[in-house]
Parts: C-alpha cells; sequence; structure tokens
C-alpha cells in the first residue's frame, strides 16, 4: 500500500511518519499548547521494506518561548532509514 514502484516503502510516506512523530518527541516541551510544524527535512538513509518495524526516536535539541526544535531517525527493524530534523511552532487555539 505505501510502497513505491521498487517496492519499498515510499519516502513520502517515511516523512509523514516522522512529522507525526516530532510532536510525540516534543511533548514534554509542548506542555498543554497545539503545534504545527514549521520545518521538516530528512535525509534518506536505506530502504524499509514490507514486514519491518517502523519506528521513530529522536530528542528535543533546544526548546524556548514558541519554538521547538527536534532531531531524530526513522528505523525500520532497528536499522536507520531516515534521519531528520524539524521545527515546531506553538500556536494557541483549540481542537474541534
Amino acid at each position: 500500500r505505501h510502497m513505491n514502484g521498487a517496492g519499498f516503502m515510499h519516502g513520502g510516506c517515511l516523512m509523514t511518519f516522522a512529522d507525526s512523530a516530532i510532536f510525540t518527541i516534543a511533548r514534554d516541551a509542548m506542555g498543554d499548547s497545539h503545534g504545527v510544524t514549521l520545518s521538516l527535512s530528512g535525509d534518506f538513509l536505506d530502504p524499509a521494506r514490507v514486514g519491518q518495524l517502523i519506528e521513530a526516536t529522536g530528542e528535543v535539541v533546544r526548546a524556548g518561548g514558541k519554538t521547538i526544535f527536534v532531531a531524530g531517525q526513522v528505523r525500520a527493524d532497528g536499522n536507520p532509514v531516515l534521519r531528520f530534523d524539524a521545527i515546531i511552532r506553538k500556536v494557541r487555539g483549540t481542537r474541534d
């Protein structure tokens, strides 16, 4: 389903996974705030294959004011497949 023509997980899916993961990684720094992704960049390191467990890990590199910087990796069965950096902007508002 999420595979490209070569049979590997599509890079766009890996980036979407990373985009979702940054908010889990930054949960403590977010507090009660909501956030939006200001920037997300990644370097693809290796392909992810069908049946592999996909996991993301990372850390808050810096947080201050309304801005949070996150760095991390997406792994497939423990093998790094994507290295990413992101910037989150805290915003006010409520969820509908």
